[in-house]
């Protein structure tokens, strides 16, 4: 082997470790047709490669059918399958070709022969890969955020609330603990939307989520029901906090202004809430949900811009 140093130049690149492969004797040459695979997903990891020349392609199945998905394009003198070298795991993707390309493989043993010799290089590749992991668990998080909350309000979506609330009524169950739904709507808001227009109607229901938010403890759960209605699981809680609850919503949207362009005079609306206990009401979810919405229309029919509940306290 022909000495190499990479002293403090800092993290590993692709291809500061290809220059380094590159100056090592025992790589065997191996070319590849369009769509000929390197490797698959699984394979033994007996060998780092250093594209040499043309362009490989990372794809998320095998076989040659066309459900194949690339996912990544590699370009010469990216070195690949080192850190399944390094813990003796299977390839963790499928890599074929996407046109004529030239690849140099190194048998595991040298490449990690080659990195016990020079440890500084071996450090920095670790913390490369720490740095991919770090950035990888950050976009996942960012991605499953998108998932559960609503696109316009940023509050949890209906999917996500009523996952949690059958494993929080579980919880509770096991416990002891008390747990309240309580449902809310916006009074007449077509009417609002009808006269004020749709971006009016959307900047509203922003600052509705707000006072929601606000209003709320941490680790409430509070969604987008649908349209201009709204939802919050309050776990611990029971009829009166929930009640105390959906009256402080109540209040601060009846003197708030909904006038997001700074039109006068204000804009007002007022919200509508139905309130649903655990263990006064049945520990089924939907059951809870139901009757949480029952309340609110009875909260409706009877003048609307009121709490409403049947809950014992």
């Amino acid at each position: 082997m022909n000495d190499f140093d990479a002293g403090d130049q800092g993290p590993v690149t692709s291809a500061l470790l290809g220059e380094l492969l590159g100056r090592v004797d025992g790589g065997i040459c191996r070319t590849l047709r369009t769509g000929e695979y390197l490797w698959r997903e699984g394979d033994v990891a007996d060998s780092v490669a250093l594209l040499r020349a043309g362009t490989l392609e990372v794809v998320s199945a095998g076989g040659d059918g066309e459900d194949a998905i690339v996912l990544r394009l590699l370009q010469p003198g990216t070195v690949l399958g080192e850190i399944a070298c390094l813990d003796g795991g299977g390839r963790s993707a499928d890599i074929r070709a996407g046109c004529p390309s030239e690849v140099v493989c190194y048998p595991a043993t040298l490449f990690r022969t080659l990195l016990r010799e020079r440890p500084r290089v071996l450090e920095m590749l670790l913390l490369q890969q720490a740095e991919t992991v770090r950035r990888l668990t950050a976009q996942v998080t960012q991605h499953h955020r998108r998932a559960i909350t609503d696109p316009l309000t940023g509050l949890y979506n209906l999917a996500f609330f009523v996952e949690r609330l059958a494993l929080e009524i579980d919880r509770a169950q096991k416990t002891g603990d008390p747990l309240a739904v309580v449902m809310l709507d916006i009074d007449h808001f077509k009417l609002f939307n009808d006269r004020y227009g749709h971006q009016a109607g959307n900047s509203a229901l922003v600052q509705v989520s707000g006072i929601l938010r606000a209003a709320g403890r941490r680790g409430d759960i509070i969604a987008r029901y649908g349209g201009e209605e709204f939802i919050a699981l309050l776990y611990g809680a029971g009829a009166d906090e929930a009640c105390r609850f959906a009256e402080r919503v109540r209040s601060r949207v009846q003197v708030s202004d909904f006038a997001d362009d700074g039109a006068q005079p204000p804009r007002r609306l007022t919200v509508s809430a139905g309130v649903a206990c655990y263990p006064s009401e049945n520990a089924d979810p939907d059951c809870l949900i139901m009757e949480a919405d029952t309340q609110l229309y009875r909260a409706k029919e009877v003048g609307r811009d009121r709490v409403m509940t049947a809950c014992r306290a």
